[in-house]
């Protein structure tokens, strides 16, 4: 068999004939038998194929899943390629093998080996991948869930969502919804907690998880979540975000709209034509393809390359918005009410590396236009003067260096410090982390930096070699430091370590006064 380190789930699933039934209210689903055991399911529908640019439907009581083995990586959502972060990696170790697709909504399901004879139930993890809603796919190859799933005795959902365009368009006029992508990973929560328990999972046991735009997805449903009908609860009971969370409030459509009609022109459309949207949405009008090309050639312009979220009113409540709903004690309250119990947040000690490399900067006029991408422009005036300034013959290394670290800061330093302030200050249990030491075949350019730490959090045996008992420590001590959270209540400055000697202790955050210091620009 192939070298365990790039091997992917849908290789060690044909590479065994050992096949697992499920029974669901949607009918039997087949899967097989990972190289260790687990029982894996690959491209479990949550969701009827989506329009493009439209809300995602459920499936109907009276669906029925095909009947065949759900043992591949056939597709991942289409995206662009322009991603400097994953630059060195193949592309398929990325997004899995298959095709591109509109409808990635689809989860990867992964058991321990003792399902279906011990059908639980079993705690359940739900992940949500990152690239900047851009990038990526669940079928991820650092994140394939077959090592953690035996070693944790849980169960492991990846969940596809819409990116990119795909997921996050949004206009005033034309109307065009916007947050497509929260709300399939929203859709594909509700299933997890409803169906789960026919893959011997407990749906009384579900935690959120997700790993930079993953994470600032958590922090979205977290928002969701809080503002449910009253008596509604939450499909998950405790959250996880892993180095990234929400600093701002959202765009609204109207803001929005520049964006809008910078991909219609990109795309020879008048933005201003009553029929554009209708001929944009027509994938035989407009191939997917095509779309994607005119964002990674940047033909749609530097600063609306990037799709995020928006403030609508209806997935993100606009009054109040939601950093002032946080900053009120209100998301901890409600979320609460709602059944979610605890939330982790936390960060690496280099994130600013992986981020200095997010997009091409070459000079320090390059850093404006591409903070541009994230933050309005009066915003990002702002977060430039708290940092210093570099000479216009400044270097490549050094403009790259100083954009990581403004995006870094921005993106997971500063709020992840600001959420669990908040959390903490309205009594809600928060676990504060820091990761300072992962294996070192996962650091690139030597550093502990964004994303480094997902074979620790992954346990991902081919990676952490002999470093699996530090792994394990690892996850037992969130573990335990979490169940003792509303016993003993440290203080917001106080994080849970893993050190450079793989050590795991308490310590004080040295750079909180440093981050929070930025709250000055807000």
């Amino acid at each position: 068999m192939s070298d365990p380190k790039t091997r992917h789930l849908h290789d060690e699933l044909a590479a065994n004939s050992s096949r697992v039934v499920a029974e669901t209210r949607y009918g039997p689903v087949t899967g097989g038998r990972a190289a260790n055991g687990t029982a894996v399911w690959l491209e479990i529908p949550y969701g009827l194929p989506p329009g493009r640019f439209q809300d995602p439907e459920p499936l109907p009581d009276d669906f029925r899943y095909e009947e065949k083995e759900y043992i591949r990586e056939a597709s991942y959502c289409v995206q662009p390629t322009n991603d400097g972060q994953a630059s060195g990696t193949p592309f398929q170790d990325k997004v899995g093998y298959g095709q591109p697709t509109e409808n990635p909504l689809f989860l990867n399901i992964v058991c321990p080996p003792e399902f279906p004879e011990n059908k639980g139930p079993f705690p359940v993890k739900v992940y949500i991948h990152g690239g900047f809603l851009q990038f990526g796919s669940p079928h991820g190859l650092k994140f394939q869930e077959q090592y953690v799933s035996d070693e944790s005795k849980d169960v492991r959902v990846n969940i596809g969502y819409r990116l990119s365009a795909f997921g996050f368009l949004a206009c005033d006029e034309p109307k065009v919804n916007g947050n497509f992508g929260f709300k399939d990973q929203w859709l594909g929560l509700k299933w997890v907690s409803k169906n789960i328990a026919s893959f011997g999972g407990d749906p009384n046991d579900i935690q959120l998880m997700g790993l930079s735009a993953g994470g600032h997805s958590v922090h979205q449903c977290l928002h969701h979540a809080s503002r449910l009908p009253q008596g509604v609860k939450a499909p998950f009971q405790s959250a996880v975000l892993l180095s990234n969370a929400i600093i701002l409030k959202p765009k609204t459509r109207q803001e929005l709209r520049p964006q809008y009609q910078a991909l219609c022109r990109a795309l020879s459309l008048d933005p201003e034509d009553p029929h554009t949207l209708q001929i944009l949405r027509d994938p035989t009008r407009i191939p997917a393809s095509r779309i994607a090309e005119v964002i990674e050639t940047d033909a749609v312009g530097t600063e609306y390359g990037t799709y995020r979220a928006c403030l609508d009113d209806d997935w993100m409540a606009a009054d109040p918005e939601p950093m002032t709903w946080q900053a009120s004690g209100q998301l901890a309250a409600k979320l609460l009410e709602k059944g979610v119990k605890t939330v982790i947040v936390g960060d690496t000690k280099e994130e600013w590396y992986l981020y200095s490399i997010a997009h091409p900067i070459s000079t320090p006029a390059d850093i404006k236009p591409n903070l541009e991408r994230y933050y309005p422009a009066d915003m990002v005036d702002r977060m430039m003067k708290m940092y210093r300034t570099l000479p216009d013959d400044a270097s490549e290394e050094e403009s790259k260096r100083l954009f990581g670290e403004i995006l870094s800061d921005w993106q997971v330093h500063f709020p992840a410090r600001l959420l669990a302030r908040d959390l903490y200050n309205a009594g809600y249990p928060v676990l504060r982390y820091e990761v300072r030491w992962v294996p070192d075949e996962a650091r690139p350019e030597g550093y502990v930096t964004h994303a480094s730490d997902t074979p620790v959090w992954h346990f991902r045996i081919p990676t952490l070699e002999s470093d699996q008992p530090v792994a394990k420590n690892w996850l037992e001590a969130i573990k335990s430091e979490t169940q003792s959270l509303k016993a003993d209540r440290r203080p917001v400055e106080d994080v849970l370590t893993l050190k450079e000697d793989k050590q795991i202790e308490w310590r004080r955050d040295a750079v909180w006064e440093e981050k929070m210091r930025l709250l000055d620009a807000l």
